[in-house]
């Protein structure tokens, strides 16, 4: 009788550990499938200068950035997957472009055109 329970003990204790591990690799699995980033620079098709000031949205993820004065950008917290991305400034034509992101991230060049007129 003795010996069952060592047995038991030791099925409980295997069982336990290895349900640990499985739900550390789901969770560090996961922690890397939202870590992506969508980054770059926005800048004047013309005169090739920086632009600051500028949201840079992903539709359908409420996610946006802001340039800084260098006109770089990034929106962290990103899935890998596909998303359609956003750029409206006054005194500029919209920008949009459907972009693939993956594990390592996204890098875009945005030119925007000035507005005729």
């Amino acid at each position: 009788m003795f010996l069952f329970k060592k047995e038991a003990l030791f099925s409980a204790l295997l069982l336990i550990l290895g349900v640990g591990l499985i739900s550390n690799q789901a969770v560090a699995q996961e922690k890397t499938q939202s870590d992506t980033k969508l980054y770059g620079k926005v800048i004047d098709n013309s005169s090739q200068e920086a632009l600051s000031d500028i949201e840079v949205t992903v539709k359908g993820v409420d996610k946006t950035a802001t340039t800084d004065q260098k006109g770089m950008f990034v929106v962290k917290s990103l899935k890998t997957g596909s998303y359609t991305v956003e750029v409206k400034a006054k005194g500029y034509q919209k920008w949009e472009k459907d972009v693939k992101v993956n594990k390592k991230g996204k890098q875009l060049a945005i030119k925007l055109k000035p507005t005729e007129g």
